[in-house]
Formats: C-alpha cells, structure tokens, sequence
C-alpha cells in the first residue's frame, strides 16, 4: 500500500450514505495515508430541499477514522448554472477547501476522482497526481430517447472526457469500462471493485433480523439500491409465479419515476421491502437469505457494472441467481446467470438445493478479491505512475 501521502477524495456521495467502493477503498487507505474525503457540494437549485438543509446543518469537517476527515462545501457557496454567480460560488468553494486542507497540514495531494462532473478541483490544489475512478457508464444513468436525454448524454460525455484528459492516471472496474476508456488515455487500468471478507463471511451475532424473523421459508433475497437497473418485471414474474418463496429487498428506494411493475411488486404479501441498512447490519440480512437476486435490467448501465453485491454474496457463501450482469461471467461455475424469467425461476428452485460445498467454494473465490488486495493493486499503479512523471513522495 501507497504510505504516506495526503489524499483528497471527490466522491458523488455522502460518507454516512450506503457504502460503496469509495468508501471502502478510502477506509483503508487512510490506515498509512491522511485522507480528505469531499462530499458533493450543494446545487442552489436545491436549497429548500429537506435533506439539504438538514445537510447545512452538519459540520463541515469531522474525522469518523484515524487520519481521515470527511469535508462538507460550505452551503452558502451552491453549484449554480448561471454565471457570473457560478464562477463566485466556485472560488469560495475553492478558498474553503483550501483553508480546510491549510488547516490541516494536506499539501501536495493525490486527487482521487469518483465521478465525471466532480472534477472543477483539478488544477486548483498543488496536487502530486490526479486519479479518475469510474465505476460506472455515467451516462446510461440519463435516461429517455427524447432530443433532451440526447443532449443530456452528450453533455455528460464531453465532461468525462474533459476530466479524463486533466488526469495523469484512470481506474475502471470492468472490462467494458476499460475498452470504453483506454481509447482516451493512455493510463487507463482495471482494477475490479472488491469485498470486506471477514465482514460479509463471519456468521452473524444476531443471524436472523428482526424484521424478517417471522416469514417463512424459503427467503430469497436482494440487498442494494432500490434504482433503475433492477428488473422489476422480472421480479414481479417471479414473485407472482411463486407465492411461497418470500423476497426481501434491503436497501433505499432511489427512483427518479415509479414503473407499473415496481407498483404491483409492492402490493404481493410475499414482497417485503424492509429499506436501508448500515454496513454493519448487511451481512445479517446477506446471510439469512436462503439464495440472493442480482435482477438486473441488460443495458449499457449494467453492462458496464462491476458490483460489490457479486462479491458480498460470496463471501457470505449464499447460492446466487444473476441476470444483466456480463462482468459476473468470471464466477460462472459458481453461480446461477439467467435471461428470462421461466429460466430465473427455475435457476433459484436448482441454488435452493445447492451442492453443500458450494458455500466453501463461493467463498475461497471471494478471498481471492478482497478489498485489501484491490489497494495493492491501485496502489502498484500510482507509485507507477508517479515514478513515470518523477512525482514519488521522497
């Protein structure tokens, strides 16, 4: 692991959110390096919602980890669209984070890029490198056919590849990212997401949560955003034709528009959507499942995924049914990848009467993609690429 360093880490998402691999990867690397992880800054155009304002009312600096401070912009400097208040709103960001980095003695640092549109830094900090990290196709998040969404995505597009351009290094998390991506800079590597191991694999203290106690077997089970890329049709097939088996879906409902079929899944008794749980409450509810779901849609979205839950499952050593997901091809023997819904049916009756050595097995591949094999991996990469621009930290 890269030791020593100031890192700042722009990330889409806040640090008390659902923990992706940002938040895994950050976590670890502040065990030997000082890290600063910037939550986004607010839009003006959302100042009367609830939660931003209750977001003005957080502190903007606070240290969770040793060695790293999660960083909130200050709320009276917005991203706005309108100049010339957006280039004033931007130099006191500017100026606030750069007190708050003088303030805590970061000089130098890696900046590590978690999104296309989080890249107005770059330049702005005296940094060492600048890393990309995309762990998604950002623009199959614009949907609709219309001349807006066209716009849309070609807008998303060109900053991506704005911010590719002011890089020195880029990491993807998926083979279909990489081949996207390395027509654009000549340092682009593949660094799939990974696992917590011990986490997700260590039986759970409290096995069987409470509010999922009560339902009967079997429990099939989907823990992760609540979001466009799930099947709901397929979900709604299969939970129709089977009355008996009981889905659990964990995780926050984030649906910009509610499909008819999300609708109908809702209103099955045999459908329980029992919302978002923490890092530490996950496992319980992984493992208490009886087979776990990776419904996904097949588009550009999913076609670029490399999802932590694949591993999560896992580790946890519970049978899994996929579907969308071409990135899970590489644990073809140890899992179940369907395309329709007769076949994803008939895929969770066959894991329901897994092998008893599948569990085992599942969970010696998952050890093979821990987290903290992923740092040395990205790690190799930037003292790389450090030594290449004469950058190396003495």
């Amino acid at each position: 692991m890269i030791s020593g360093y100031d890192i700042v880490c722009f990330s889409p998402n806040r640090w008390d959110s659902l923990w992706r691999n940002r938040h895994q990867i950050m976590s670890r690397l502040a065990r030997h390096n000082r890290v600063l992880f910037v939550e986004p800054a607010g839009y003006l155009r959302d100042r009367s919602n609830s939660v931003q304002q209750e977001t003005a009312k957080a502190p903007n600096l606070i240290s969770p980890l040793n060695n790293l401070w999660v960083y909130r912009p200050p709320d009276y400097a917005p991203i706005s669209g309108r100049r010339p208040l957006s280039e004033i709103t931007f130099a006191m960001r500017r100026s606030h984070l750069r007190r708050t980095m003088q303030r805590l003695g970061m000089n130098e640092p890696l900046v590590w890029i978690f999104q296309y549109n989080l890249g107005e830094m770059i330049g702005r900090l005296g940094e060492r490198l600048v890393i990309y990290h995309a762990v998604d196709e950002y623009t199959a998040y614009i949907l609709g056919d219309d001349q807006a969404a066209a716009e849309k995505r070609r807008r998303a597009r060109e900053m991506e590849e704005s911010v590719i351009a002011r890089s020195d290094l880029v990491f993807v998390t998926s083979p279909a990212l990489f081949e996207t991506k390395r027509t654009l800079h000549e340092h682009v590597v593949l660094v799939p997401n990974g696992v917590d191991y011990e986490h997700f694999a260590r039986p759970s203290a409290n096995p069987l949560p409470a509010d999922i106690a009560n339902l009967p077997r079997p429990l099939i089970g989907y823990a992760g955003v609540i979001n466009e890329k799930l099947d709901y049709e397929l979900l709604l097939a299969t939970a129709s034709a089977r009355s008996e088996w009981q889905f659990v879906l964990v995780g926050p409902n984030v649906l910009r528009t509610i499909p008819p079929a999300f609708i109908a899944l809702q209103a099955l008794p045999n459908v329980h959507f029992v919302g978002n749980k923490s890092i530490a409450e996950l496992p319980a509810y992984i493992q208490s499942c009886d087979v776990c779901l990776i419904p996904y849609v097949q588009n550009e979205w999913t076609r670029n995924i490399s999802p932590l839950k694949l591993y999560e499952y896992l580790a946890a050593g519970t049978p899994i049914v996929v579907k969308g997901v071409p990135a899970a091809q590489e644990f073809a023997n140890l899992i179940w990848i369907t395309d329709d819904a007769p076949a994803f049916v008939a895929s969770i009756q066959e894991a329901l009467a897994a092998p008893p050595d599948l569990r085992k097995r599942q969970q010696a591949a998952a050890r093979q993609h821990t987290w903290d094999q992923r740092i040395e991996a990205l790690s190799d990469a930037i003292v790389r690429r450090l030594a290449d621009l004469g950058r190396v930290r003495p």
